[in-house]
């Protein structure tokens, strides 16, 4: 099929795509996440269930994405261009995800109290729909949905405004806003209150963190045609983020170490753990989406370079 007669059917054949793969790899990570736990008790019938707790978000958009890019390439159109034109639409779809999230049971709930706040009461400035969601027993919950969908709007913005300024450099649109994404999410996901853990680490986290690492090398061995081994300090740089995340997360939910330290420093620490720790983490998110976007943008350049040459 050659590019022309092709292009009317890239979006219908794009969503039947995703949609299929979308729920595959929803699955897949899902169960990969929870070790394959779910098997040995639900068997087979766990890839069928519409339980909203059972599926991986990032799997969902991965394979939905995955979907274009085989459409794309049966149509005969370009797969960058094809991933930019759905970064602004993938957006507001991911938006609307979110938000529909508030009313799937806990699925895009979350506990005030992670955050080291008081339970919420009736007439406090958090108490209103939709930054708050009240339960059948009358208590409010954090709307994690309603933060992830203003995120993914934002995203969507921006995706809109910067068409044009990013329309020569073919897929760098989509990869901007994918790592925006995926590092709002290492921090957004912690509220959940129902999420897959593994051990103390939310999987979903750790899936954002290897996709934004895997945008990183690639730029990385790109930038290192042109300046050498020193490009591959935006990876070591990359990982150190990464790793201060984990720490961080780990030294929230392991709290033994405290006793190591000096007993004024531990008291202090134990006592502002909540935002010491909860401010590591949205800094090392946002050094990571940093030295993500700035490897990628000067990774086009020099992509573009090559290609005239």
């Amino acid at each position: 099929m050659n590019g022309r007669t092709g292009r009317g059917w890239l979006i219908p054949a794009g969503i039947v795509f995703g949609l299929i793969l979308g729920w595959i790899l929803a699955k897949l990570l899902w169960l990969t996440g929870s070790l394959g736990y779910p098997l040995s008790s639900g068997g087979a019938a766990v890839f069928f269930s519409t339980e909203p707790g059972e599926f991986s978000f990032f799997g969902g958009a991965l394979g939905f994405v995955l979907g274009f890019i085989l459409a794309a390439k049966m149509t005969g159109q370009d797969r960058r261009k094809t991933l930019d034109a759905l970064a602004f639409p993938g957006c507001l779809l991911i938006a609307a995800v979110r938000f529909a999230t508030l009313f799937w049971g806990e699925a895009g709930l979350g506990d005030y109290a992670r955050l080291g706040l008081d339970t919420v009461e009736d007439g406090s400035l958090l108490a209103f729909f939709p930054l708050s969601v009240r339960d059948q027993w009358g208590g409010w919950w954090m709307g994690v949905g309603t933060l992830e969908a203003l995120a993914a709007l934002i995203t969507g913005c921006y995706a809109f405004r910067s068409r044009a300024k990013y329309a020569n450099r073919p897929g760098l649109l989509f990869e901007r806003c994918s790592v925006i994404l995926c590092s709002v999410q290492l921090v957004l996901e912690l509220f959940h209150s129902v999420s897959t853990i593994t051990y103390f680490v939310h999987t979903e986290q750790v899936y954002c963190a290897v996709y934004i690492l895997i945008r990183v090398i690639i730029a990385c061995r790109t930038l290192a045609a042109e300046q050498g081994a020193g490009a591959w300090g935006r990876t070591v740089a990359a990982v150190l983020w990464i790793a201060l995340n984990g720490i961080t997360q780990y030294m929230m939910d392991k709290l033994q170490w405290l006793d190591l330290l000096p007993k004024g420093i531990g008291d202090w620490l134990g006592e502002h753990l909540v935002p010491v720790g909860y401010g590591l983490i949205i800094l090392s998110a946002a050094g990571l989406c940093v030295t993500a976007l700035k490897a990628g943008l000067k990774a086009a350049f020099v992509g573009m370079t090559s290609r005239k040459a």
